[in-house]
């Protein structure tokens, strides 16, 4: 039997929670007004929903942590060149920072049902800025490794916001919150590789590293000021809430599912984006890591498509916006595989691989916070841990493929990865039970 107490949630009716959590809010981030607000919305936790202005901040944070796993990509060739060693040993390098956000998901989101959400995202921001100076002193290849691993470990406190949204939003509006996290979020990881790639090419790639601990110096500062102290609705030994993750993955197969398709769409996301800065260094192209960069505002527009992906999943379901997303990416590396020396048709692929990721990540997600209202962040845990499991996986296999057979080796193991993750929609996808906790 599934763990009762162990899944009770930050979702905690307001006639049971003791009037001293009631009392916790946000400062310089203040709830909608009261008056403003329809009647009767209040957030799950029984507090008044936050304000676009808070969400906005909320947002704007998680788009720059999470930018911190992927500044490295269009510096791998710089970077290599650094260190004299080939493209497969590199690879260890984007692997190892994704699946330091793999851990990190596992050992820290949890963790903010059993302490201070605001100390918890202000002790894993100062662990980013640690890393980031480790990254730029680095001397050796093992040292830049290590400290990408730690890097990607405290880059989670992404996942701690999209938690703390998620619990401060009424049912009627988490799905446009949430969806409005995922949308800096997506653009943090798109931006970064502009970023990076026109820093680096002007100054290297270490002062790009000393830039993004100075970014996130001042991210620290910002929510420091703005979230007051969070103590955790129901606390509970840490232990038992890890040990209830197992519980909720054998209790839902959705979750499985969803997870597997957000993984395998991952992977060929990372396959061809661990790819591109060495693509576009070979003749006929040439380009620097600028240009590589560059193509990270044209990926900007799986951001921009979030509204619509909502939509789809409002009106259609969440199983149709996954069909559509994951149809959509397997085009993209046809698209890749027929482009030849035509950046046009580059730039058309990467348009639709990140639309097609953004409208699969909006419908798995959706699904994955529906199946147990009274877990939802151990739920995204799960989730956000196979998924970035599946982008490390592909980091690695995509400088092996590159490695060995060049850019036709790279985009069929990408259009490999993303026609199994069509497979798993249409054959494996069932309905999501919602609001129901199963007995295993």
């Amino acid at each position: 039997m599934l763990n009762q107490s162990a899944l009770h949630s930050d979702d905690q009716s307001p006639s049971i929670a003791k009037p001293s959590q009631q009392l916790w809010t946000l400062a310089a981030c203040p709830a909608v007004d009261h008056d403003a607000r329809p009647e009767g919305e209040v957030s799950s936790s029984g507090r008044p929903p936050l304000s676009p202005r808070c969400v906005g901040i909320m947002a704007a944070a998680g788009g720059i942590a999470v930018a911190n796993l992927y500044y490295n990509q269009p510096m791998l060739p710089d970077i290599s060149r650094s260190f004299d060693v080939a493209a497969n040993v590199i690879a260890l390098l984007p692997m190892s920072t994704q699946i330091g956000y793999a851990l990190g998901l596992f050992l820290f989101v949890p963790l903010g049902d059993v302490v201070d959400r605001r100390q918890l995202v202000s002790a894993l921001l100062l662990g980013i800025i640690v890393s980031l100076v480790a990254l730029a002193l680095a001397p050796s290849l093992a040292w830049l490794d290590i400290a990408s691993l730690t890097l990607g470990m405290t880059s989670a406190v992404a996942q701690v916001l999209v938690a703390l949204a998620a619990q401060l939003s009424p049912p009627q509006r988490r799905g446009r919150v949430i969806g409005t996290l995922q949308a800096g979020i997506l653009a943090g990881i798109l931006l970064a590789r502009t970023v990076s790639g026109t820093v680096s090419a002007h100054f290297g790639w270490r002062p790009m590293f000393w830039l993004a601990a100075a970014i996130n110096l001042g991210v620290l500062v910002v929510l420091h000021r703005v979230l007051r102290r969070t103590p955790p609705a129901a606390p509970q030994p840490y232990p038992r809430v890890l040990r209830s993750l197992k519980d909720l993955w054998q209790s839902y197969p959705q979750l499985r599912t969803s997870s597997l398709i957000g993984a395998l769409l991952f992977a060929a996301f990372s396959v061809f984006w661990s790819a591109l800065a060495f693509r576009l260094s070979e003749p006929p192209f040439g380009y620097g890591p600028q240009v590589a960069g560059l193509f990270g505002l044209l990926g900007a527009a799986g951001a921009t498509s979030a509204p619509l992906a909502g939509y789809l999943t409002d009106r259609r379901g969440a199983g149709f916006t996954v069909a559509v997303g994951t149809v959509v990416a397997a085009t993209a590396f046809v698209v890749f595989m027929l482009a030849g020396s035509s950046l046009a048709m580059i730039a058309l692929g990467v348009v639709l691989l990140d639309v097609g990721m953004q409208a699969s990540m909006n419908g798995n997600q959706s699904t994955v916070l529906s199946l147990a209202p009274q877990a939802t962040s151990r739920t995204n845990t799960i989730y956000m841990v196979i998924l970035f499991v599946g982008g490390a996986l592909g980091s690695y296999t995509g400088g092996l493929a590159w490695h060995h057979f060049g850019w036709p080796g790279t985009t069929a193991l990408g259009l490999l990865y993303s026609c199994a993750a069509v497979f798993v929609r249409f054959v494996a996808w069932m309905p999501a039970t919602t609001g129901v906790i199963k007995r295993a």
